[in-house]
């Protein structure tokens, strides 16, 4: 695949013929991706996120974040 950065270069054939490969982005999970940001709402509430954990409202320097408090791997009982 060329790009426009190896227009007019030389590069060897082989790095033509490989794909590039790109980082796979973390989807969030938190409160914030159902329409709780964590600036509007009120600190230390808890609230469930899309992947089933908990999160907590915390103050972070100057702004809110939400901070995950419970694993939903920690709930099940280990035999």
């Amino acid at each position: 695949m060329l790009t426009q950065k190896m227009i007019g270069g030389s590069y060897k054939f082989s790095d033509l013929l490989k794909e590039k490969k790109t980082k796979k982005k973390k989807l969030k999970s938190d409160p914030s991706v159902l329409g709780y940001k964590a600036n509007k709402s009120n600190l230390n509430i808890i609230m469930k996120g899309s992947d089933g954990n908990l999160y907590k409202n915390k103050r972070y320097k100057k702004t809110k974040r939400w901070f995950r408090i419970n694993s939903k791997n920690n709930n099940k009982k280990k035999k």
